[in-house]
C-alpha cells in the first residue's frame, strides 16, 4: 500500500509492479494495422553520435514499435493501446564515473502525428525515469517523449541499493545522475534525436513529473533554467532525504510511547476530523477544503469508544498523544519542527500499516518503501531504532545528501528571465510528501524572486483538497494540467484555476476548479455541491497563510533555520 503512495496507485500483479517486457512494450501487440506504413527513418543509420557536454555517447539503436500498448500506473498514467512510434535508445557515459546511462526517446512514427513538441518524463521513488508509463500518454497526445534510467535499475522504484558501491561507499556518480545530471543529459540528447528524426527541432519543450519527478522538475528550473519552456512538477519531493527519514516518524513515535495505533483507529480519528471541519467550506463532501482553518484536537476525543474489527476501543491519553504527535510531524528533542506533518482529514496509516484483531492485538505489517533508506542506504536495522538514534541518522542524512538531493533553492530568477513557466498542483491529504513544504517553498520564492503577483507570472501553485499523493483520495484532481501549461507557455493564458474531477462513493462524477494558491474553495450555497459551478475561490491574503510559514520547515531564508537547528542539535543546545 505504501508503494501505491510513493508511486501513485500502481498496477500491481501478485503484489509486484507489472513491468514492461524487455522489448519495451508491456503487452503483446495486437494484429498490426496497415494504416501506419513504415517511414524507413526509424533505423540505426538515421541517428549520429552528437557531442554531449560532459558525456560521451556509447551506442544508439532504433526500432519501430507498431500497435504497442503501454501499462497503466494509477490515475495519472492509464494504459495506452494502439501506439506507433520509433523507439530510440542512446547509451552514454560520463568520463570518470564508470556509468552507463540509458536515454530512451519515443517518436511518433509519422511526422504528421507529431505535434511539434517534446516532453521529458520524470521518475518515481528511487527510479530516475518512468519510461513506458509516461511515454504512452505523451506519444498518444502527439509528443516526442523521453526518460532516463540515470545509470541504474530501469524500474527500480523500490531499490535504493545502487546508491552504495559493493564496499558500502557512496556511488556519487550515480547519485549525481539521479539528482540532476542525467535529467539535463536526457533533455539535450532527446532534443537532438528529435531533430535528427524529423529534420526540425521541437518548437516547445516540457517536463512532466510527480513526486520524485516533481523534485526533478524543480531541480531543472533551479539549475538548468534554459533547457525547457514549461515544467509540470506535481507533489514535488523537494527535500527527498528528509522525506525518506520522515517516513520513519510513525514507527519512532509509537516505539517511544510503547503504544501501537492501528489503521482502523487512525481512520476513526480521520472521520472525526471530517465531522468537525468538512462543513467549514460550506458543504459536506468528505473533503476539508482549507486545512489551515481546521482546529481539530485529537486529545478532545479521550474517553470516547468505537469498534475496530469487533473489538471495543477506548481512546486513552496515550493513544491520543501518539496520534497528535504523528500528525504534527517529526520534531526535535525540544519540540521544534523538523518536517511538516499531516493535515486533518488525511490518513497516514499506510506509512506504518498496523492491523488489529478481534482480541485487540495490534500487529505491524510490512510497508515496503517506508524504511528502505534507513536499511539500504544508512545500513541500519530500522525496526530497532530509538528516537535518539533516529535523530542522529536524520542529521547524518541531511549532512551527507541534502546538498545534492534537495531541490529547494528559492532563486528562480534565471528560470523567470529565460521565459520558463512552472506549474504545480499538490494534494492536501498527501501523507508521503506533505503539501505544506511546497507552500513554504512557494512563499520563499516570493521573498527571493519577487512579490506574489510577479512570481505568478512564471510559477503557479494549485492545492487539491482531499487528494492523496499524485492522485487518488476523495478529492478532485486535475485531469489535463499539461494542456493548461501548454496554453500558458504558448498562448500566454495563465491558469487561474485547474479543472479537476473525481468519482465519489456513489459513483457520481464530482467536478471542481482548483484555486490558484493561496485562494481556497468555498461552496456558494446554490446548486449541487458535486458541480464546479457551485463553488468559488476566496481569500488569498498573506495573513491567511502565515501559519504555514511559521510552522513548517525551511522558514523565510531557504533552509538557514534548518541548518542552524541541525548545528544546535549536534551541540546539544536547545533550539527553541
Amino acid at each position: 500500500m505504501f508503494l501505491k503512495l510513493i508511486i501513485p496507485p500502481l498496477l500491481l500483479v501478485g503484489g509486484a509492479l507489472a513491468e514492461p517486457q524487455a522489448n519495451g512494450t508491456s503487452a503483446p501487440a495486437s494484429v498490426e494495422s496497415p494504416s501506419v506504413p513504415s517511414t524507413g527513418r526509424c533505423k540505426n543509420a538515421t541517428f549520429k553520435h552528437s557531442k554531449i557536454p560532459g558525456a560521451k555517447i556509447l551506442e544508439i539503436s532504433a526500432e519501430e514499435r507498431r500497435n504497442s500498448t503501454t501499462p497503466g500506473l494509477g490515475p495519472l498514467m492509464p494504459p495506452v493501446p494502439g501506439l506507433y512510434y520509433c523507439e530510440v535508445k542512446v547509451y552514454l557515459t560520463h568520463p570518470g564515473a564508470d556509468d552507463k546511462v540509458l536515454v530512451e526517446t519515443w517518436l511518433p512514427l509519422e511526422t504528421d502525428d507529431w505535434n511539434g513538441r517534446y516532453q521529458a518524463g520524470g521518475g518515481g521513488a528511487y527510479a530516475t525515469g518512468m519510461f513506458d508509463f509516461w511515454h504512452g500518454p505523451a506519444v498518444q497526445a502527439g509528443y516526442a517523449a523521453s526518460s532516463t534510467d540515470g545509470g541504474h535499475e530501469r524500474f527500480g522504484f523500490s531499490d535504493p541499493t545502487w546508491i552504495l558501491n559493493p564496499d558500502k561507499s557512496v556511488n556519487w556518480g550515480l547519485v549525481h545522475n539521479f539528482a540532476t545530471r542525467s535529467l539535463a543529459d536526457q533533455i539535450v540528447v532527446a532534443k537532438d534525436i528529435v531533430e535528427q528524426y524529423y529534420g526540425t527541432k521541437p518548437h516547445h519543450s516540457y517536463w512532466n513529473g510527480c513526486s520524485q519527478g516533481g523534485r526533478q522538475g524543480y531541480a531543472i528550473a533551479q539549475q538548468y533554467p534554459g533547457l525547457l519552456d514549461g515544467i509540470l512538477a506535481n507533489s514535488p519531493a523537494l527535500k527527498f532525504p528528509s522525506i525518506a527519514m520522515a517516513a520513519m516518524w510513525p514507527r519512532i513515535v509509537m516505539k517511544e510511547a510503547g503504544t501501537l495505533v492501528s489503521n482502523c483507529e487512525f481512520s476513526w480519528f480521520t472521520s472525526k476530523a471530517l465531522e468537525q471541519c468538512d462543513i467549514l467550506d460550506g458543504a459536506r463532501d468528505g473533503v476539508i477544503s482549507n486545512p489551515l482553518a481546521c482546529s481539530f484536537d485529537h486529545k478532545s476525543l479521550i474517553g470516547q469508544k468505537f469498534i475496530c474489527n469487533d473489538y471495543e476501543i477506548t481512546v486513552t491519553p496515550a493513544i491520543a498523544e501518539v496520534v497528535s504527535k504523528l500528525y504534527k510531524g517529526p520534531s526535535t528533542p525540544f519540540g521544534g519542527s523538523l518536517y511538516p506533518g499531516h493535515e486533518h482529514g488525511s490518513d497516514p496509516s499506510p506509512l506504518f500499516n498496523i492491523t488489529i484483531d478481534s482480541a485487540g492485538v495490534r500487529t505491524e505489517q510490512s510497508t515496503l518503501l517506508m524504511d528502505l533508506w534507513v536499511r539500504h542506504v544508512l545500513n541500519v536495522e530500522a525496526s530497532s531504532l530509538t528516537y535518539a538514534e533516529w535523530i542522529s541518522l536524520w542529521l547524518q542524512t541531511a549532512q551527507d545528501y541534502a546538498w545534492i538531493l534537495n531541490a529547494d533553492s528559492a532563486d528562480l530568477t534565471a528560470f523567470s528571465d529565460a521565459g520558463g513557466k512552472l506549474l504545480t498542483w499538490h494534494g492536501t491529504t498527501d501523507v508521503v510528501v506533505p503539501y505544506q513544504n511546497t507552500v513554504t517553498y512557494r512563499e520563499r520564492v516570493n521573498l527571493v524572486t519577487g512579490d506574489r503577483t510577479n512570481v505568478n507570472d512564471f510559477y503557479r501553485l494549485f492545492l487539491a483538497p482531499g487528494v492523496e499523493h499524485c492522485g487518488g483520495g476523495p478529492g478532485a484532481w486535475p485531469r489535463k494540467p499539461m494542456e493548461a501549461l501548454v496554453d500558458w507557455v504558448e498562448k500566454g493564458e495563465a491558469p487561474e484555476t485547474l479543472d479537476a474531477e473525481a468519482v465519489d462513493e456513489e459513483g457520481d462524477l464530482v467536478t471542481r476548479e482548483l484555486c490558484l494558491w493561496p485562494r481556497t474553495m468555498k461552496y456558494m450555497g446554490i446548486g449541487s455541491a458535486k458541480r464546479a459551478s457551485s463553488w468559488s475561490c476566496e481569500g488569498g491574503d498573506d495573513e491567511e497563510q502565515g501559519e504555514s510559514l511559521e510552522n513548517q520547515e525551511g522558514g523565510f531564508l531557504g533552509g538557514l533555520k534548518d541548518k542552524l537547528t541541525q548545528v544546535a542539535l549536534g551541540l546539544g543546545l536547545n533550539v527553541e
